[in-house]
């Protein structure tokens, strides 16, 4: 990452502006790299509408409101706010925050898991800790928001900046960075048949399981999330490098998409998808 313009304090740096690598001036990019993306949120002019009482208790709940909200996200980060850029330590003054949007200016985000049971993570109450995290694979780096529970309420304590070969994903990244954007080598690594599970459009609360062939994933296969994409850690870890699952969940329509790779022979294959 590129940090702008910077001023020197006497005993410390003070970060002004962040310019290449935040999440306001990546919007161009990753739009040509998938086309569903939009902006959901015009920036906000208007009086910021009151938060709900439960606002913190769900991580979800508050990050929705932190990314959109100005004034309310200025109230919940920690400054000065300490920046560190590859063990390089700055610090942003209030004075000197720029909002972040985070995913706000999208229609989705994407959240990586090691198997189904860490899944439900996202629903705890009880969580004290929380990273949120942009990969962008082209610059091979990562940018992490990392929150914190303090006196109940969510705050933003950090941000650190790291090359991509210093995160747990970095080689399923290699992988599905070639998966998008190679044709042939997707098909070769989708499974065939391709454990395939849908929603009954017959009944709303069930669901239908079955196979697809390589012929057939084409048609139904999603819009595979590309460009910088996310991560919320909500303390999942990465211990078994055989299996991943992407999740990719819409924020306007409630829509998920779910694939779910394993690892055989030392090759990633897509062996699951579920919407």
């Amino acid at each position: 990452m590129l940090l702008g313009a910077m001023l020197a304090s006497c005993d410390r740096k003070r970060v002004v502006s962040e310019v290449d690598y935040s999440v306001e001036n990546v919007s161009d990019s990753v739009d040509e790299a998938s086309s569903d993306s939009l902006l959901l949120f015009p920036e906000p002019e208007m009086e910021e509408e009151e938060l709900p009482a439960n606002a913190d208790e769900l991580f979800d709940d508050f990050v929705f409101e932190f990314s959109r909200l100005r004034k309310f996200q200025a109230s919940r980060v920690g400054f000065p706010l300490p920046v560190v850029v590859h063990g390089d330590t700055s610090w942003i003054d209030q004075e000197d925050w720029r909002h972040e949007n985070l995913f706000a200016h999208y229609d989705y985000y994407t959240v990586f898991f090691n198997n189904e049971e860490q899944m439900e993570m996202e629903k705890r109450t009880d969580l004290e800790h929380v990273d949120m995290e942009w990969i962008d694979m082209e610059k091979r780096k990562f940018k992490t928001f990392h929150f914190e529970r303090r006196e109940g309420k969510w705050m933003l304590v950090e941000e650190t900046v790291q090359p991509i070969v210093e995160s747990p994903l970095a080689d399923f990244m290699d992988f599905y960075v070639r998966f998008v954007e190679d044709a042939d080598f997707q098909s070769r690594s989708v499974a065939d048949p391709l454990r395939y599970v849908t929603a009954d459009p017959d009944d709303d609360f069930s669901m239908i399981e079955g196979t697809l062939d390589h012929e057939q994933w084409d048609a139904f296969k999603p819009q595979l999330p590309a460009g910088r994409l996310t991560n919320i850690r909500y303390g999942q870890t990465y211990d078994d490098p055989r299996r991943m699952i992407l999740v990719k969940q819409g924020i306007s329509n409630g829509l998920m998409d779910i694939l779910t790779f394993r690892r055989r022979g030392g090759n990633w294959k897509l062996v699951s998808y579920e919407n």
